[in-house]
């Protein structure tokens, strides 16, 4: 007969602890894809999820400064160089160059000011070009709006 040490007993995990942990593990596994697979159907974006990055802020007066804010997520699992590309001077960002770490998630507040443009229809771009150390792409931030004329907007 073999003689078991109440050490070997106290040290081995219990066989509850162990199911608990591993339901847990699997719970979450299972929870990442569902989230991936909404996330695809859902978001835009090639490999970063954009939250937000097509805006139509509607009719808006001359002189209107519109604000929107585009959630970046990184659901890879290293860290992104992301440098933000306004395609003109009246589109700012404020965070124009970051390093994005894994699964992590970030605002960008695009600003559009309409001093100076014509009345009718106007689509600003703005790009993020993303680095991951061997391979670049860019994403695109759209906003939409209309300039009322003059005459509408008193």
């Amino acid at each position: 007969m073999e003689t078991v040490s109440r050490t070997d007993i106290t040290n081995a995990p219990p066989a509850r602890k162990l199911r608990l942990w591993l339901g847990l593990l699997i719970g979450g596994g299972l929870a990442w894809l569902l989230m991936i697979g909404y996330a695809e159907r859902k978001l835009e974006g090639a490999r970063l999820w954009l939250v937000g990055a097509t805006y139509d802020a509607g009719v808006v007066r001359p002189g209107t400064v519109i604000e929107h804010r585009v959630w970046v997520i990184n659901p890879l699992a290293h860290s992104l160089q992301l440098d933000v590309v306004p395609h003109c001077g009246c589109t700012v960002i404020e965070e124009a160059h970051q390093v994005l770490p894994p699964f992590w998630v970030v605002p960008l507040t695009v600003r559009v000011d309409t001093t100076g443009k014509s009345a009718g229809e106007h689509l600003q771009r703005v790009e993020l070009v993303v680095r991951d150390g061997r391979f670049s792409w860019r994403e695109g931030i759209a906003v939409r709006f209309t300039v009322s004329s003059a005459s509408q907007s008193r």
